[in-house]
């Protein structure tokens, strides 16, 4: 018997892929390359609406209406941040710290002395540059900045490398007090040493893509079996405008619109 399905029970949505339509040589992008999979989709709404326009007789009294310009909006929540979904909002891609790519990344660190006169600092500073350093009050704000030597001597500090040499006593450092240390440092992915860069550019845009959303869900006369249903979008653009509420509890939304020249397309497989 062929298969027929009418009525569809949603029991959730499984996971959303977006594909690259072409190849983008400069992100670096061949056409089929997923561009982001999210697979915590929450609060997904379909959105169609069209224009209509009426033809009247002679009282102005609608006779017929006519229906054009369709258009097609999904969106969604994924419960987490995702980093490939951002890069796809922003219009580029997600960036990956190697050695023939590094990345510079800042980094905040407290010292806390003790008795020693040495401390080692997290990452090697950028070279070329010099940390800011500063007396941690003890509410936790910055106090006084303090002096980088090249040898360390009363309330002056030395740093080489990522060795940081103090004064101990009262002259100097003396054990409970903390140092502040603000500096960048590059990543080149080595341990210990990574990082990833999703850089928002007012020059970048995102592009065309080829949406597809996997459903789970039953016939209404049949909920043992389960269903995989796919919303799909041949030719969607992912929206550059989002609110991203940062906190533990806040979810990354996302939205998209279909193209006008090639349709929205749903299917249902057993």
């Amino acid at each position: 018997m062929a298969f027929d399905l009418n009525n569809f029970v949603i029991d959730r949505v499984v996971r959303g892929i977006a594909v690259s339509q072409g190849d983008n040589a400069k992100l670096g992008i061949n056409a089929g390359d997923v561009l982001f999979s999210i697979n915590q989709i929450t609060n997904p709404s379909l959105s169609c609406s069209s224009e209509s326009t009426d033809a009247v007789d002679a009282l102005n009294v609608p006779i017929a209406t006519f229906y054009r310009a369709k258009n097609a909006e999904f969106s969604a929540e994924n419960a987490l941040f995702d980093m490939n979904l951002l890069a796809t909002q922003a219009g580029t891609t997600k960036k990956l710290a190697s050695t023939t790519a590094k990345i510079e990344a800042p980094c905040f660190q407290t010292i806390d002395v003790g008795t020693e006169t040495t401390y080692t600092l997290s990452h090697t500073p950028k070279a070329g540059t010099t940390p800011k350093v500063y007396v941690l009050n003890g509410d936790g704000t910055l106090g006084a900045k303090i002096v980088i030597d090249t040898t360390a001597a009363d309330k002056k500090i030395a740093i080489s490398g990522t060795t940081v040499t103090i004064v101990n006593g009262e002259n100097g450092y003396k054990e409970g007090d903390q140092i502040f240390f603000m500096y960048d440092y590059e990543a080149d992915g080595s341990a210990g040493n990574g990082a990833v860069e999703v850089a928002n550019s007012a020059m970048n845009f995102p592009v065309g893509c080829k949406f597809i959303m996997e459903i789970l869900g039953a016939d209404v006369c049949d909920q043992t079996n389960l269903i995989y249903a796919y919303l799909i979008f041949p030719n969607a653009k992912l929206s550059p405008d989002f609110d991203w509420s940062i906190a533990t509890d806040s979810t990354h939304p996302f939205s998209m619109r279909a193209m006008q020249e090639l349709t929205l397309h749903s299917s249902i497989a057993v």
